[in-house]
């Protein structure tokens, strides 16, 4: 079903709106930046993804992967790793090579924006009403930042986040707190490129 006139509305007026915010902030941000938000979809909204934990061990780059990794490296802030090694029990999407760590720095107020930029726009409501359109569409399985979790499974509700290997925050690294990157994880299909958003970027 193809995307109507009013969604490419929509998303053009979206773009600009996020542009002249980036102005104002006084941030480095270019309207590249915002590649991925002027996009017409020709597939309908993904439902919400289902937790899909690590069970294998893959070191090549999937191309979903790299797609998001770029498009949240040209809003600003620094790459960090894909995949991670699969020594240990501990279950990470990166060692699935599907998961990205976009380096952000809680402590800084531009960086904390970058992020509330990019958080605000994949879970806003498109055209048609569908809650968490973009996070959706990406495939994001779950999203870690700031003592905070973001999943697909349960409708993208935050929560309190502190990992099982941490007493208390205070006894927390920032590291493990992820207020030094923010986490994100992609279903299998989001990892290879194979869900709406990404379909789009090579649509024009």
């Amino acid at each position: 079903m193809a995307t109507t006139p009013r969604s490419r509305v929509v998303t053009t007026v979206l773009a600009t709106a996020l542009t002249l915010v980036a102005t104002l902030m006084g941030s480095a941000w270019s309207q590249a930046a915002y590649a991925g938000t002027d996009l017409v979809f020709t597939q309908p909204v993904e439902d919400y993804a289902d937790y899909q934990p690590q069970t294998t061990c893959n070191r090549k780059l999937r191309p979903g992967v790299r797609l998001l990794a770029d498009h949240l490296v040209l809003r600003g802030g620094g790459r960090g790793g894909i995949f991670r090694a699969c020594k240990g029990s501990s279950v990470s999407e990166h060692k699935e090579s599907r998961a990205f760590d976009w380096m952000l720095d809680a402590t800084k107020k531009k960086d904390r924006q970058l992020a509330r930029a990019f958080l605000d726009e994949i879970f806003a409501p498109d055209a048609d009403g569908n809650p968490h359109a973009l996070a959706r569409r990406m495939g994001i399985m779950y999203i870690i930042w700031n003592d905070r979790q973001w999943s697909s499974y349960r409708n993208f509700k935050p929560k309190d986040y502190l990992p099982s290997s941490c007493t208390s925050r205070k006894k927390c690294s920032k590291t493990a707190r992820h207020r030094d990157h923010v986490h994100i994880s992609l279903t299998r299909k989001a990892a290879k490129g194979q869900l709406s958003w990404y379909v789009a970027q090579h649509s024009d």
